[in-house]
């Protein structure tokens, strides 16, 4: 070997070593960066050179800089953490409808139901005592501001999901554009077939990761570098293209659509389909379930005190009345028969004007007469008021209808709560494993980064070595 071929094999040394040590340089400054992929130089030998008398090796070269990433390992991360970001999002609304109710307490719904039943108990014990009328008012009143509040509480949450919903629109559509984007920087990046944008592709699969906790995705490496990523089996990112998300609103419904068109009647999953849950189900059915138990509670209490017989009522002239003969009642509604629904509720323009159009009897002059008071008050323990929930054919009581949907409400919340657990520690165990792969180790740089300088040492004694060789030839032939 010349000393021009060990002058290049000990300068191809410097260079492959100066990489190792640029490259361990810069993992120990990236170690506390989430989502960066610790690089390894590859080595490799140079082209021998072929001479009669064998090959003899000239050095070390760079292969190239690679970054340690387990696609299989992203891709279970992805999955674990879209399911606990989906039961998250999905037990929070479950969470913020039980808390509409605020089931169980003294001052809720259930409470202010018995109140409302024990005042009619009261009155049945003084049917004639405007005292007791009063608090029959006042708690019917009280029913039905509750309910009012339960309604507008409900829309507020929808509204909120709403928002909630429409901002994560929004991410998923810069987190498609931004992957969109990397991708074209990839392929250009790469397209001498022999660099690998090693931070560009962390960038990437942080991005990835991110829309992952939102939507579902679904992801194939392509051989120039760019990702496809799917959603629900639709292309939303397909090399430097993106499609758009938005949301439309129509019948009272939710829907996603992607580039102006329905993406999918079905919920995507992750954070975003738990919202679209939210607005089209949970919230709802909610609605739904206190609207019924509105209808409920104005028909029942309805039904009966329009039997009944007041002072007021006789005074206002009932339309049953006829004074030459027994009167059948005076039609006078306790709760407003147009307003059957949980946000519209009201008591009736009589009984809210005026207690003394509260009936206690159903006999005209009878002031002893409690029948109607008694009825009342037994509405709350009436298993035949209301049908049960899932049911054609099985009833109910007005308070066991709310308790049940309070019950549902709980159980379902517990549930979500428990997965979305389930899968956020399945989802940590996931990174762990990444990380293990992926993440830099200091003390493992360092000892890599001695090595380095020491064959970097060495490979530059050889030039000195070799420099001093060729001063003694020089000196020789002088």
């Amino acid at each position: 070997m010349s000393i021009n071929s060990i002058f290049n094999t000990a300068t191809l040394a410097i260079q492959a070593q100066q990489a190792a040590i640029d490259t361990a340089a810069h993992n120990i400054a990236n170690a506390g960066v989430a989502g960066y992929s610790r690089q390894v130089v590859n080595l490799q030998p140079n082209t021998p050179l072929y001479t009669p008398i064998g090959a003899i090796g000239t050095g070390v070269v760079v292969q190239d800089i690679s970054r340690v990433r387990n696609t299989m390992l992203d891709t279970n991360y992805r999955a674990q953490s879209s399911q606990a970001a989906g039961y998250s999002s999905h037990g929070d609304i479950l969470t913020s409808i039980g808390q509409v109710f605020g089931e169980p307490s003294d001052t809720g719904l259930s409470s202010t139901l018995s109140q409302f039943y024990a005042s009619w108990g009261d009155l049945a014990n003084n049917p004639t005592s405007s005292a007791a009328k009063s608090v029959v008012q006042q708690r019917g009143a009280q029913v039905a501001s509750m309910l009012n509040q339960f309604s507008t509480n409900l829309d507020q949450l929808s509204s909120n999901t709403m928002a909630d919903a429409t901002q994560q629109v929004d991410d998923v559509n810069q987190y498609t554009a931004q992957i969109a984007n990397i991708n074209k920087q990839i392929v250009a990046a790469e397209s001498d077939g022999k660099t690998t944008a090693n931070d560009l592709r962390d960038m990437r699969d942080n991005a990835i990761d991110a829309l992952s906790k939102i939507v579902p995705v679904r992801v194939i490496d392509q051989p120039n570098g760019s990702d496809t990523i799917y959603v629900a089996g639709a292309t939303v990112v397909d090399g430097s293209t993106s499609s758009t998300f938005s949301l439309q609103q129509s019948g009272g419904k939710v829907t996603l659509q992607l580039n102006g068109r329905t993406f999918s009647t079905q919920s995507p999953g992750g954070a975003l389909g738990a919202n679209l849950d939210g607005l089209n189900t949970d919230i709802p059915n909610a609605k739904s379930q206190l609207d019924t138990l509105a209808a409920g509670i104005v028909g029942s209490v309805n039904a009966i005190h329009t039997t009944g017989w007041t002072a007021a009522g006789d005074a206002a002239g009932g339309s049953n009345w006829n004074a030459s003969a027994p009167p059948t009642g005076s039609n006078i509604n306790f709760f407003d028969p147009t307003k059957i629904t949980a946000g519209t509720i009201s008591l009736s323009a009589q009984v809210a004007s005026n207690a003394s159009y509260i009936a206690a009897g159903d006999t005209q002059g009878a002031t002893g007469n409690n029948n109607i008071a008694n009825a009342m008050a037994a509405l709350g323990s009436d298993m035949t008021t209301m049908t049960k929930y899932g049911s054609t054919t099985e009833t109910t009581s007005i308070s066991e209808f709310y308790r049940d949907l309070v019950t549902r409400v709980g159980v379902a919340t517990s549930d979500a709560t428990s997965s979305a657990t389930v899968y956020q520690t399945l989802a940590q165990q996931a990174d762990t494993q990444r990380q293990s792969v992926s993440g830099v180790s200091t003390d493992e740089e360092l000892i890599s980064l001695t090595k380095s300088q020491q064959a970097y040492a060495a490979a530059a004694k050889v030039i000195t070595t070799a420099a001093s060789m060729s001063q003694t030839l020089l000196d020789m032939i002088r």
